[in-house]
């Protein structure tokens, strides 16, 4: 049957010759039984650079094509063989009124692969072909269905062009549909670009299936069959499916389903008789054994083998091909007498029990097997081979092994009838077919042969410890430089081939999942541990390099994490271990960016930056990089914060039911489904053209449901993508609450427009429209048996429903606001609802009646109820406060304050020395501060999220997210406060995780088992250990000093922040808003100033206080001066400038007295700057007027006036020589200024300004280039022309001041004539007005009398209708005193209601904000074509150091670069404060950076830097 019959494999047809190099260049990786992020590198089927087609030919799987070189040479079926077979396949392709597909099944080892690439060859060569995939267990690449869809679509590709333009659109729109759902690629890279095909075909297309059985994951198998059903169904194009798999029952019972059955052609292929193609098979190949041992079988009569022996042999083969094939294996070993072989099968010597169906192949597996001697070794080799994730190269087995006794490349040839191996031992070990495998783990079969998996696995994590330990070491592959990236290293693929033998590649990538292997209860591993031990605790930082220059490091993730929860679970393992796992697994979480980019920044950057109390820290310390060191507030513990996803705003989020992946909805999204463990996309679902609003997990993780703003209802099948159910009008109001019932087999919808929907999700339809409420629906839940469903309105009504006929139990009222939430107790007799009204009830659900009322504590609406403490008690949370509360009335449960806004800032200040808790107090009385405090959160609502399966639960108000346990107080600080405001929040069933939105679309992944200090512990340090938080810092000009604000105190520290003196300005925080807030530094650093008002002063006098900056003492304070709007210090010290409305002061600083007062008439000063030599001193005003100063004098020598249209000079500054000046404006336009000559010149002209704010302005040292900092930090630098005040003639773009005063003295000299000519015209007027005043006044006398006639009779009538107005009065009070009460709660409400319309306000705000920031950005962001004079611009987001004093930035990707060159990456939580340019100070060796939370980070650059 079988043409080139050597060096067949019957696997399925995966006979190849297999290159030891396939596996190990296209970084194959399992994890259990699922593939991940696996990147194919082979022949290149498109040689286009397009990143799309690239991103989509690393998906696939290009082994699994038919013509593969992996699987060549690949067996098909002897000519003459399988006629009728081959023969009814082709009436089925040919027939075009046949179904679609054909599933051929049958036993292992019947010939099923061999007959699908006879097929496959057949109809590729009449270009009939479409794609083909060959699945095998033994290649990790196609034995899942991971790669299939872009594999298929890659063939695809070649075989029908006409697709291309769609599937390469589709990958451009997502480049990650490869790595999405199965249902989403087949929907994204098949079914639409073939639906895009508008040629006729003519003749069907063929697409080959082979061996789906050897899929690992039956329920994707079964998905897959259904998607490619659903593919053949709705594409026009004439394909046909062949599919072959085993006669397995769960394959039977998929094909036999009712979408599939009608579009199948179900064969068996015991059907057709296989006796006399195996009799050929046989003839045919043992005639081949007979001439290549002529010599030694000439001798014998023939024919060989005899007719009745070769019956005999079909016999025995029962059927199946693979019987035949081994015998032929067997038979022709070279190394053994055919005769002599042939006969022991014959004879059957072992005589085993033939109860099985494949005895006659178990003993022919035990004879080939039986020719090595030592039984021992032949368990071990075929044990190890059994249990590797993929196969291995004879010479990589024997490094693995590492014994000296046993040597692979002995046995293994040995064993060449049942392993596929080649003479040159270079290609990897397999087994020959998949049934040997079956046969290795069946004791009954394979005797003393047989092997425990689970005693190979244990070894083979040992190897692989103990060959990493003793291999890697620190920069592999020499690169030595960490500036450069991974791609930028030259030659790297080659020396990693160099150093990255076959055995280390798989010690790498695989030893995780031989550990996961193992049963976690039960076992023994001393030695296992003893082995992983050294690896943790020397080799794990090596490990992380090595897969970063694999490209692996996302794997990283997976096999810290399955590794940890399999070391949990064993209880035993050492706790160094765990400990040194978990920091490693968070230190690849946290500098996973930088480390996949640069190998070297495990050192350079992770362990630089990792807790110093942590263990791997503490372990790996010596293993630093050497590009800096942290000299003061580096983090001491791990932060909850693991890691962030940065999308469009997000409405909602759900963990599923196992915390293994989080869900979110909002703008753009539709459903997004995250990787809990490593933050990877997993699917994304649903329509992006209307925001989704909320998004539900079933308790089954069996679905996944999303309401979407247009008021349609969509629900899939998370695990594959697959829709099942979408209804687009169930509501016509916007839909308030979705919930699936406890047994997943409902889902519930509440609306605005005051209906419930309820669908079943066993039939996908709608069940029950409930209508009953008389205001929208607010909230809904089931009881356990989901026999009955309860929803709450704002009609003020709780209704409890019967889920099975749709109709009201009962109605219950009690509230006298909307409901805003509700809960079910597990036993289903009892429901807590909270309102408007501020108060909780709890209801008997099964008489209706009200048993309690919490009516005190909480002051605003109630947004969430949950029962905890196995029913007994009620959690309630309002804006302010959460309550745990007794279900039933019991002094021995006393009511429980869990979280008060009020306590929180009261332990703020009890914690606090007590003059700074007086200064927050300013003597204000306890009630009034905390309603002060609070009203600082008037309009944030609070979230809260409890953990299904822990007593955890989380909870977010404003910017602010805190994690505690249910029934207890919080007495913990804020698990995290994230750079915007929370949106959403969910914490996962187990309690361990919390997904944090926040208003920005940025979602956060929180780990809540981080130990933390408590409340108490965390505050006492912050205050005792001032200077770890900041709200300010401010460096001096040369680097050696820094002011901190922190605490309501300044602090004077030197550049290693060693304290060197508390300094005492007064109330600073207190400066008014258009004050000087910081304190200056002169440009020698000698001194420093602040300038501020005096509060207790009542004529708004302002003072400067100077000090000495070496040790921080007073020098001088100068008094009385103007209210301060602009402050400098002389370069020398010697002088303070202030500018005010209307004047400049200038102070002598040594003298401690104000010098000179020189009057800027209608200007009010912005900006101020001193010359070099202190000399002169340059102003800009909001009039957009530029002066130049004699400080000493007081005199204004130079004025340049306000440029049209009018800006405000936001910047001032000297060139170092040469005497020129420079000004920026608030519109971006800048200004270059020769005082002498009295000229200015546009450098940035109006209308070409790329920037808006100019703050700073400094000129090189040659003064050759203008670099200019704008408002938004965006950094650019110009250069300065050669002669940029030639006259007018020569340089256009210049002006003469002189000229424009001459024309604007001459425009305010007849502005002064005109006013003098109108006023003449006012008098004139008066004096006739002054005429006519006596008859006006005579006529206002008569007025006046008729007037009080008037109102004389209607005081009359006023008095008439008093007694009357008395008795309404009295009774209208009546009335008034019986709805006091609901007035009262109707305020509250309508408070409430307004919250809600400025919250909603809010959004929009924020909303249109961001739109505003994308429209101001690509406005921005746009440089003009030829900008004159621009030599380069910077991103808005990187941030250079806050004086532009060196060529530190640090990137918006949180490198920091020197120059051109790469230091190291800051991590998310360390990085500046976005937009505020004096967070970042670097000069020389030093470098401060004050991060987001308010923490000041000193780092020492190292020499090498």
């Amino acid at each position: 049957m079988f043409n080139n019959s050597s060096n067949i494999d019957a696997s399925h047809s995966t006979f190849s010759e297999v290159h030891r190099d396939q596996y190990y260049n296209s970084r194959p990786t399992v994890q259990g039984n699922q593939t991940v992020n696996t990147v194919v590198h082979g022949n290149q089927i498109f040689q286009a650079s397009n990143s799309s087609l690239e991103a989509l030919q690393k998906a696939s799987a290009l082994s699994a094509a038919y013509d593969s070189v992996e699987r060549h040479p690949a067996a098909t079926c002897l000519e003459g063989t399988r006629v009728q077979l081959l023969a009814r396949l082709t009436e089925w392709i040919e027939d075009t009124n046949e179904k679609p597909i054909c599933w051929l099944n049958g036993r292992p080892g019947s010939g099923k692969s061999a007959i699908s690439q006879t097929v496959a060859e057949k109809y590729a060569s009449q270009n009939r072909l479409a794609a083909s995939f060959f699945f095998s267990r033994r290649d990790i690449e196609r034995r899942t269905t991971r790669h299939f869809f872009p594999t298929i679509a890659t063939q695809l590709l070649s075989s029908l062009p006409s697709i291309r333009t769609a599937v390469i659109a589709a990958l451009e729109r997502d480049y990650m549909i490869p790595s999405k759902v199965l249902r989403e690629q087949m929907q994204k890279l098949l079914l639409e670009p073939l639906s895009s095909v508008q040629e006729s075909l003519g003749a069907p297309l063929l697409i080959v299936v082979d061996a789906l059985d050897e899929c690992d994951d039956t329920r994707l198998v079964a998905e897959l069959v259904s998607l490619l059903a659903h593919l053949i169904r709705s594409t026009s194009l004439p394909l046909r499916l062949l599919i072959t798999s085993r006669s397995e029952p769960w394959l039977q019972s998929h094909f036999h389903e009712p979408q599939i059955a009608p579009l199948t052609v179900p064969l068996e292929i015991h059907a057709f008789s296989a006796e006399d193609d195996i009799r050929s098979f046989l003839q045919h190949s043992l005639d081949e054994v007979y001439n290549q041992h002529r010599q030694l079988m000439q001798d014998l009569p023939g024919p060989w083998p005899s007719p009745d022996d070769l019956d005999r042999i079909v016999s025995k083969a029962s059927g199946l091909f693979i019987f035949a094939l081994t015998v032929v294996k067997f038979v022709g070993d070279r190394m053994h007498n055919p005769v002599q072989r042939l006969q022991a099968i014959l004879e059957d010597k072992a005589a085993f029990s033939r109860d099985t169906a494949y005895a006659d192949l178990d003993a022919l597996y035990r004879d080939a097997i039986s020719v090595f001697p030592d039984a021992d070794v032949v368990r071990l080799i075929l044990g190890v081979v059994y249990c590797m994730s993929i196969p291995v190269s004879i010479p990589a087995l024997h490094r693995l092994l590492d014994r000296s006794d046993v040597d692979a490349r002995v046995v293994i040839p040995a064993l060449g009838s049942v392993l596929l191996a080649s003479d040159d031992g270079k290609q990897p070990i397999q087994f020959y077919h998949a049934s040997f495998r079956d046969f290795l783990v069946s004791p009954q079969r394979s005797r003393k042969y047989s092997i425990d998996p689970t005693v190979y696995h244990r070894l083979m994590a040992q190897l692989c410890f103990q060959t990493m330990v003793k291999s890697l070491k620190r920069d592999m592959c020499g690169i030595g430089d960490p500036s450069k990236l991974n791609s930028e290293v030259e030659g790297l693929q080659e020396r990693r081939q160099a150093v990255f033998d076959e055995a280390l590649l798989y010690a790498c990538r695989y030893w995780s999942y031989h550990l996961t292997q193992l049963p976690s209860t039960g076992g023994v591993y001393e030695s296992l541990l003893n082995a992983m031990q050294p690896f943790c605790s020397t080799a794990l930082l090596h490990w992380i390099e090595a897969l970063s220059i694999l490209n692996d490091l996302e794997n990283a993730i997976v096999m810290l994490r399955a590794s940890i929860s399999w070391v949990q679970s064993y209880g035993s393992a050492p706790k160094e271990i765990v400990l040194l796992l978990e920091d490693a697994e968070r230190l690849v979480l946290l500098y996973k960016e930088p480390i996949s980019q640069s190998a070297l920044h495990v050192y350079h950057t992770a362990i630089a930056f990792a807790p110093s109390s942590s263990l791997l820290y503490k372990k790996y310390k010596l293993e630093e990089g050497g590009t800096f060191t942290i000299t003061f507030n580096q983090d001491d513990e791990w932060l909850p914060y693991r890691y962030a996803i940065d999308l469009d705003p997000i409405y909602s989020v759900a963990f599923s039911p196992r915390g293994d992946v989080v869900a979110t909805a909002g703008i753009n999204q539709g459903v997004q489904l995250w990787n809990t463990a490593t933050g990877g996309n997993v699917a994304s679902l649903g329509d992006r053209t209307s925001p989704s609003l909320l998004v539900r997990f079933s308790a089954s993780g069996a679905f996944v449901a999303t309401a979407f703003e247009n008021g349609t209802v969509a629900v899939w099948d998370p695990s594959v993508g697959r829709e099942h159910l979408k209804d687009e009008g169930p509501h016509t109001g916007t839909i308030t609450s979705l919930e699936f019932s406890p047994d997943s087999m409902l889902l519930a919808s509440g609306s605005r427009d005051q209906s419930i929907q309820l669908w079943s999700m066993d039939s996908a339809q709608r069940l029950h429209k409930l209508v009953c409420h008389e205001g929208p629906v607010t909230s809904l839940a089931f009881t356990s048996d989901s026999q009955r469903l309860c929803s709450g309105s704002e009609d003020n009504l709780l209704i409890l429903w019967d889920t099975k006929s749709g109709k009201v139990i009962r109605g219950m009222m009690g509230h006298r606001a909307p409901i805003t939430s509700l809960a079910v107790s597990r036993d289903g007799n009892t429901i807590a609802t909270g309102s408007k009204d501020k108060s909780v009830k709890i209801w008997d659900s099964h008489s209706g009646s009200c048993a309690r009322t919490f009516s005190k504590g909480h002051q605003s609406t109630i947004r969430s109820v949950a029962f905890c403490d196995d029913d007994k008690r009620v959690i309630s949370a309002c804006d302010k406060t959460i309550f745990s509360r007794s279900v039933i009335s019991s002094r021995k449960s006393p009511d429980i304050t869990i979280w008060d806004l009020g306590q929180f800032y009261r332990s703020l200040l009890g914690n606090a020395p007590i003059w700074q808790a007086k200064v927050l107090g300013l003597g204000i009385p306890a009630p009034l501060l905390k309603k002060m405090m609070e009203s600082d959160y008037e309009n944030d609502e609070i979230f809260v999220a409890y953990s299904s399966q822990s007593s955890m639960f989380a909870f977010s108000l404003a910017a602010v997210t805190w994690c505690g346990t249910l029934g207890s107080s919080l007495n913990s600080p804020p698990l995290h406060t994230p750079r915007s405001y929370l949106a959403a929040l969910a914490i996962s069933p187990d309690g361990t995780r919390v997904a944090a939105a926040t208003s920005v679309g940025s979602l956060e992944i929180l780990e809540t088992t981080v130990p933390r200090k408590t409340w108490d512990e965390e505050m006492k340090r912050d205050f005792a250990l001032p200077l770890l938080s900041a709200n300010a810092v401010v460096a001096s000009p040369d680097g050696e000093r820094y002011l901190v604000n922190s605490k309501l105190a300044w602090f004077l520290v030197d550049s290693q922040f060693q304290l060197i003196k508390k300094i005492d300005f007064g109330f600073a925080n207190f400066a008014r808003d258009d004050e000087v807030k910081k304190p200056v530094f002169s440009g020698d650093s000698r001194i420093f100033a602040w300038g501020m008002s005096d509060i207790l002063e009542r004529d708004n006098k302002t003072s400067v206080r100077v000090f000495d900056s070496v040790k921080g003492q007073p020098k001088t304070r100068i008094n009385g001066l103007k209210k301060i709007q602009s402050f400098v210090v002389a370069p020398n010290g010697a002088f303070i400038a202030c500018g005010s409305e209307g004047a400049i002061q200038v102070c002598d600083v040594a003298g401690g007295t104000k010098r000179t007062d020189s009057v800027a008439d209608n200007c009010s000063i912005t900006a101020l700057a001193f010359s070099h030599d202190s000399r002169e001193l340059l102003s800009g005003s909001k009039e957009g007027i530029v002066q130049l100063w004699d400080p000493s004098t007081g005199e204004c020598k130079v004025t340049f006036a306000a440029r049209t249209p009018v800006a405000v000079v936001t910047a001032v500054a000297f060139a170092p020589v040469g005497g020129m000046a420079v000004a920026g404006h608030e519109d971006g336009n800048v200004h270059l200024l020769s005082p002498a000559e009295s000229k200015s010149y546009d450098l940035i002209a109006s209308g070409q300004a790329i920037t808006h704010n100019v703050n700073l302005l400094k000129f090189s040292d040659d003064c050759l280039t203008l670099t200019c900092r704008a408002g938004d930090c965006t950094v650019s630098t110009w250069a300065i022309p050669e002669h940029p005040f030639k006259g007018d003639e020569e340089n256009p773009a210049s002006s003469t001041t002189s000229d424009q005063t001459e024309v604007s003295e001459g425009k305010e000299q007849k502005i002064e004539e005109r006013e003098e000519e109108s006023t003449g015209k006012e008098l004139e007027e008066q004096v006739k007005e002054g005429r006519e005043e006596k008859e006006v006044k005579e006529e206002a006398k008569e007025e006046a009398k008729e007037e009080a006639k008037e109102e004389a009779k209607e005081e009359v009538k006023e008095d008439e209708t008093k007694e009357e107005a008395k008795g309404e009065v009295k009774e209208k009070e009546e009335v008034t005193e019986e709805v006091a009460k609901e007035d009262e709660a109707k305020e509250e409400v309508v408070k409430d209601e307004t919250k809600e319309v400025m919250k909603e306000v809010k959004e929009n705000e924020e909303v249109k904000a961001e739109e505003a920031k994308k429209e101001d950005k690509e406005a921005k962001d746009v440089v003009p074509e030829k900008v004159p004079h621009l030599i380069t611009q910077a991103d808005k987001h990187d941030l250079f150091d806050s004086m532009l004093r060196s060529t530190y930035v640090i990137r918006k990707d949180g490198w920091l670069f020197k120059g051109d060159k790469r230091l190291f990456w800051i991590p998310q939580h360390l990085r500046p404060i976005p937009g505020e340019a004096a967070s970042f100070a670097a000069l020389n060796d030093r470098v401060m950076i004050l991060s987001h939370q308010r923490r000041p980070l000193f780092l020492i650059l190292h020499d090498s830097v």
